[in-house]
């Protein structure tokens, strides 16, 4: 027995997500999600008895799943359903292909069932009982239980409380998936797994989370994501109920003997070799994280250690497994010193290190690599006690290595130690060592967040703004070389410490910030991400406004910030912002192409607020020309791409 929850073509990005419930007969025995290998590289849970299974998705995005249809008295099957089900995955990318497969399959005499195929495109219930039905599915919530009620299926073997329970289980899926927030798919995944523990009222076998006792249990719960993208696809598995056990992340296993081993983040590091290299720091604990963030970024990473790495840090194993290469631990006959590596990562850099580095020593298998590569292809990351950070020599050999165009990545300071950076930190600094970007050497100037009022002291009015894609946007500004810096009203998000900011509150302070800032004449870019509002309350309320008593509220118009900037600097590469609601596609491009000639801008990026759910955000982006470029992805993505077609038509 079993219940299936199928959100088909509903969650932006992810077309196919599941929650299937899986009730077994006591005795039965099942394996976590696995890889099977065919045509097609498929991840599934496993039977243990049977080697098949009842649900799963493989490499083209082609999901299938199986319920039983109990109208039957058992008899002796074929084969195995599950096992017809990975013939399936192993050998199709096409849901109507599948289908053509599975109904003659069906024909051979397998038992009963309720069948599900799907892809980005198509979607199919196939019923199997006396005879075959198959469905098209829309777009949409769908719930499968284990009894399909036709006018044709005979009732007449379905025991009448077997019938009722699977009526409520398939009512109350039904109404609390119904209440899903169909937009971060995190949140989406966690309501799911809320869905997957319900009892509606208490635990018993009408319940989502079955509770028997006697000839059946809960032996699993699998939560499949399916994404556009297949990296992005997520696969969550609870042995046994999940009001009793967790749930566990088994993504990992989409990597699985593949050459990436580990999941992409982007292609930024493409290509790119890197040594890492790790000193005698407890620091060192870190360098595996960092190593498997490089990687995912693109990167093939070497690890070099010292002996005091690995007396003090990690073992040489772990940096194995993290870089999935050999490490260095000495030189030797193979001239392990004079690869070209793109960068060369001390991380962590202790005093001793750092100062042997200055002065060109080369007694072990790090310095010896540092001495042989140009310092502009060196970064450090310093990691010591305070009093040694503070020591003058070093200070010194740092100025020093500074001038010959090493990188250094500062540590943070705290707890009397200055500690690492991290990871994230390090890999933003190794991207834009990195980077062959035009821009590179360019300043920009990001307007982000929202804008506020108060209204009274404990009220204000604002837009409704977190600053996150301001916050990918400077973060693409940062990988590419740019110089940055972002004015910011009071959004949600922290920024990293080596992008600065400037916090703003008001319109007026938003624009004074800004006006402040081009005064410098170091911008050459300037991108007006921030929600600003448009009107301003005349009159502040010096005291709480009572509950309940009457308030009147008037307005007046804020100034016009993007216009302002845009009369006094002329010459000033202006990416706009054009933001509506629930308007069709030809009144959004109209009205951008509107603000496009008003504020001459280089490029406007126009967006229908009821399209932007979450993390994922439909866009169009109109240049100067006219050109129209549709975008539809994460916030990450879509400040690359306002950054590549800045790059593209401006420099």
């Amino acid at each position: 027995m079993c219940t299936l929850i199928i959100l088909y073509r509903s969650v932006s990005g992810f077309p196919i997500v599941a929650m299937h419930n899986r009730y077994a007969p006591v005795g039965s025995v099942e394996e976590p999600p696995r890889v099977s290998q065919g045509k097609f590289r498929v991840y599934h849970p496993l039977d243990s008895h049977s080697k098949g299974t009842w649900v799963g998705f493989n490499e083209s995005r082609l999901f299938a799943a199986v319920t039983d249809q109990h109208t039957d008295e058992k008899p002796k099957a074929y084969r195995s359903r599950g096992l017809l089900l990975l013939d399936i995955l192993t050998s199709f990318s096409k849901a109507s292909e599948a289908l053509n497969y599975l109904k003659r399959e069906l024909a051979k005499g397998y038992r009963r069932g309720n069948f599900i195929l799907a892809d980005s495109e198509e979607a199919y219930h196939i019923l199997h009982d006396e005879k075959l039905e198959v469905e098209t599915l829309n777009p949409g919530i769908h719930v499968f239980t284990n009894l399909t009620v036709k006018d044709w299926v005979k009732m007449e073997n379905v025991p009448e409380d077997l019938s009722r329970y699977m009526e409520m289980r398939k009512k109350r899926a039904l109404e609390l998936a119904s209440s899903l927030k169909l937009t971060e798919v995190n949140q989406i995944i966690g309501g799911l797994q809320l869905i997957a523990s319900d009892h509606g009222g208490e635990p018993g076998t009408g319940s989502i989370c079955y509770h028997d006792g006697m000839n059946w249990f809960m032996s699993s719960s699998t939560i499949m994501t399916v994404a556009n993208k297949l990296k992005d696809s997520k696969i969550n598995y609870c042995r046994g109920n999940p009001c009793k056990d967790q749930f566990v992340d088994y993504s990992h296993i989409l990597f699985e003997g593949s050459a990436l081993e580990v999941s992409e983040k982007s292609g930024n590091l493409a290509g790119k070799r890197i040594a890492l290299c790790l000193t005698g720091s407890v620091a060192s604990i870190e360098a595996p994280k960092l190593a498997r963030e490089l990687r995912r970024h693109g990167a093939d990473v070497t690890c070099y250690m010292t002996q005091a790495a690995v007396d003090y840090g990690v073992s040489p194993y772990v940096m194995e497994w993290a870089t999935n290469r050999p490490v260095v631990l000495k030189l030797t006959g193979m001239t392990e010193h004079l690869p070209n590596y793109d960068l060369v990562v001390v991380y962590p850099a202790t005093l001793n290190t750092i100062n042997k580095i200055a002065r060109g020593l080369a007694d072990n298998a790090v310095t010896t690599l540092c001495a042989s590569t140009d310092p502009t292809r060196l970064l450090i990351a310093p990691a010591m006690n305070l009093k040694l950070y503070d020591n003058e020599i070093l200070r010194r050999s740092a100025e020093r290595l500074r001038e010959l165009g090493v990188t250094f990545v500062e540590p943070r300071l705290s707890e009397g130690a200055a500690k690492v950076a991290a990871v994230d930190a390090t890999v933003d600094h190794i991207i834009k060592c990195l980077s062959a970007s035009r821009l590179r050497g360019r300043g920009v100037l990001i307007l982000t967040g929202p804008t506020r009022y108060d209204l009274d002291p404990v009220r204000y009015i604002s837009s409704k703004s977190t600053g996150r894609l301001g916050y990918w946007l400077a973060k693409e500004a940062f990988h590419r070389g740019c110089i940055v810096k972002v004015i910011y009203g009071p959004g949600s998000v922290t920024f990293p410490s080596h992008i600065p900011i400037v916090n703003v509150y008001t319109v007026e302070d938003m624009l004074a910030a800004t006006l402040e800032e081009l005064k410098k004449g170091i911008y050459e870019v300037a991108i007006f991400s921030a929600a600003v509002l448009d009107f301003k309350p005349t009159m502040y309320a010096e005291e709480k406004v009572k509950s309940g008593s009457p308030w009147r509220i008037e307005f007046r118009p804020t100034p016009k910030i993007i216009e302002e900037v845009s009369s006094r600097y002329p010459n000033l590469a202006i990416a706009g912002f054009k933001l509506e609601y629930k308007i069709s596609r030809e009144e959004l491009l109209e009205k951008a192409r509107e603000e496009l000639m008003k504020i001459k801008a280089s490029l406007v990026v126009a967006n229908d607020l009821s399209e932007i759910k979450g993390d994922r955000h439909k866009a169009y982006l109109i240049n100067q020309k006219g050109d129209v470029k549709d975008f539809d992805g994460t916030k990450m993505e879509l400040a690359r791409e306002i950054f590549n077609l800045i790059e593209e038509r401006l420099f």
